[in-house]
């Protein structure tokens, strides 16, 4: 099987992640995949991979989704083989930090809980004031909803670091448990590539393109629904009398009856957008401490670019504190 493909030529990222040498079956396209990624293994570290248990790496990432545009400071850490976790740092008027990742099997949710969980793994987010993350102000997800956002976050971002490494290191997160399959050749005026199927029990997929020069990874494909931008007014109904413009508190049975409807109208919505084509391109390899990392990537959703990141500083095996893994949202 022959695909087209697109070399990026993007501006931004370096990510950490560990590498772990997958198991393959016996069949030929398992075996096919596996002497791939083990010289890509190579290539990219080779024995060096096997020391990997933690990594910190420090950029800055632009994101452009139609009108909202805008940067941020990123720091990325992991520690094998269960922590994960991205901090995101807004700049600009908005000034918020934002951490998502697992420690285990729990997830790190954002500061202030302003996401939410959707139909298909989706993830909602919510902006303005009073936005929380199951309604409005001053009510408290259930136990239930909090199992329910657990399970759902850990996914996403498990799925997250996993099309991280594949371009990083060629291997899924082990969480993962991915199967990794030949799934023939690419061409484009650039040259050729190796395309390998990754496929997980737990509806994980992607599409791995790796040179067939350098055996360097040069893009990951996928498909998922694009992320949802809410803005809410906040727990307030304005109401106008004769005396002129008043501002009325809601009760909490109306704010819970307003929580209900929205989180109705958002699943909904969520379910009938259909699947997008994303691409992670990996650019600008350099070595660091034996290790060869792309020092820029660049996300596209259905050929937009939507990201790009460049990250400036990473570390191999750092101490990382472990209480930047904490799992309870403050």
């Amino acid at each position: 099987m022959k695909t087209q493909f697109t070399r990026s030529g993007a501006v931004a990222l370096l990510l950490l992640a560990g590498a772990v040498a997958p198991a393959y079956s016996q069949d030929s396209q398992h075996a096919k995949a596996g002497e791939v990624l083990a010289k890509t293994r190579k290539a990219l570290g080779d024995k060096k991979l096997e020391g990997l248990k933690t990594l910190s790496a420090h950029g800055q990432m632009d994101r452009n989704l139609g009108s909202v545009q805008a940067s941020s400071d990123v720091e990325l850490l992991i520690v094998l083989p269960d922590k994960y976790v991205k901090s995101e740092a807004s700049r600009g008027m908005a000034n918020m930090t934002m951490s998502t990742g697992f420690n285990g099997e729990k997830a790190i949710l954002p500061c202030g809980g302003n996401i939410q969980s959707g139909p298909g793994g989706a993830m909602v987010f919510r902006m303005g004031p009073g936005a929380s993350m199951h309604g409005g102000e001053g009510t408290k997800p259930s136990p239930e909803q909090l199992v329910q956002l657990n399970a759902t976050s850990l996914k996403g971002s498990r799925a997250e670091v996993s099309r991280m490494m594949l371009g990083w290191f060629g291997a899924a997160h082990p969480a993962v448990q991915a199967n990794y399959t030949y799934a023939g050749e690419a061409e484009s005026p650039d040259g050729k590539a190796h395309v390998i199927d990754v496929k997980a029990a737990d509806g994980f997929e992607a599409r791995l393109f790796i040179d067939q020069n350098n055996f360097l990874p040069l893009m990951v494909t996928y498909k998922e629904r694009q992320p949802r931008m809410m803005t809410s007014g906040g727990p307030r109904t304005r109401t106008i009398s004769s005396s002129g413009e008043q501002t009325k508190e809601l009760s909490d049975e109306e704010r819970k009856k307003l929580a209900a409807d929205t989180e109705k109208m958002l699943s909904q919505q969520i379910a009938e957008q259909p699947m997008s084509d994303f691409s992670l391109f990996f650019d600008d390899w350099q070595r660091v401490e034996g290790l060869a990392f792309p020092h820029k990537m660049r996300r596209a959703v259905a050929g937009e670019t939507t990201e790009e990141w460049t990250f400036t500083r990473v570390k191999v095996n750092p101490k990382i504190d472990p209480a930047r893994f904490a799992t309870d949202a403050k």
